[in-house]
C-alpha cells in the first residue's frame, strides 16, 4: 500500500514538475514583447506566473519530499541508492527552494521584481551564444543563487539518474514479445514442502 501511495505520488511530482518547468522556460523564453503583442497586460501575466508558479512549485517540493522519504523507507530502492543520486536530490531541492524563496521575497512579500527586463534577456542571451552578465549584476541575490544552483544541477545531469529524461523507449516498439511459459509440475525430484502445495 505504502509503495503504490509513493508511486501515485511520483507521478503527482513528475506531473507538477513538469508544468513548473514549462511554466518558468516559457516566462524566460518569451520576450515581454511578445506577450504584450498578444494584449496580456504586464498586471495580469505577473498575477498568473505568480499564482501558478508558487502553487506549482511548492506540488513539486512536496512531490520530491515524498520520493526522498520512499528512496530512504523502501528497501529495494533504498539499497539501489547512490551517492550521485543523493548528490543529485540535495542540488535539486537546493534549486527549487531558491527559486520559490526568490518568487515569494521578491514578488509576494517584496514589492515585486521584474525579471523579464533582467533575468530573461539574460538567459536568452546564452543560448545566442553572447551572454550579458551584466544584466544580472543587479538582480536580487536570490534570483542569482538560483541561476547558479541551476547551472551547478545542469553539470551533474548526465551523471544522475536524470538523463533519463533525455531517453525515450524506441527500442520497445521493435522488441520481440516476450513468451512467458508455466513450469511444468512434473519436472524436478523433490517433492514440494508441505504447505506449498498447489491449489485449484
Amino acid at each position: 500500500m505504502r509503495t503504490a501511495c509513493c508511486a501515485s505520488a511520483a507521478r503527482c511530482s513528475i506531473s507538477a514538475s513538469s508544468s513548473f518547468s514549462s511554466a518558468i522556460s516559457g516566462g524566460l523564453l518569451i520576450p515581454k514583447s511578445w506577450t504584450e503583442a498578444a494584449g496580456v497586460s504586464e498586471d495580469a501575466y505577473h498575477i498568473v506566473a505568480v499564482v501558478l508558479g508558487t502553487i506549482a512549485g511548492f506540488c513539486t517540493l512536496v512531490g520530491l519530499t515524498i520520493l526522498i522519504y520512499r528512496r530512504r523507507t523502501v528497501g529495494p530502492v533504498f539499497s539501489a541508492t547512490t551517492r550521485n543520486d543523493k548528490a543529485m536530490y540535495a542540488v535539486l531541492t537546493m534549486v527549487i527552494v531558491l527559486g520559490l524563496s526568490a518568487t515569494v521575497a521578491a514578488n509576494i512579500v517584496g514589492g515585486g521584481y521584474d525579471y523579464r527586463t533582467t533575468i530573461s534577456p539574460w538567459f536568452r542571451s546564452i543560448f545566442y551564444l553572447r551572454p550579458d552578465a551584466a544584466l544580472m549584476a543587479n538582480a536580487p541575490v536570490l534570483f542569482q543563487l538560483h541561476a547558479l544552483s541551476a547551472f551547478l544541477l545542469f553539470a551533474i545531469w548526465p551523471f544522475t539518474r536524470l538523463v533519463h529524461m533525455l531517453t525515450a523507449p524506441v527500442g520497445y516498439l521493435t522488441r520481440p514479445y516476450i513468451v512467458y511459459r508455466s513450469r511444468d509440475a512434473g519436472l524436478g525430484t523433490r517433492a514440494p514442502r508441505r504447505g506449498w502445495e498447489q491449489t485449484r
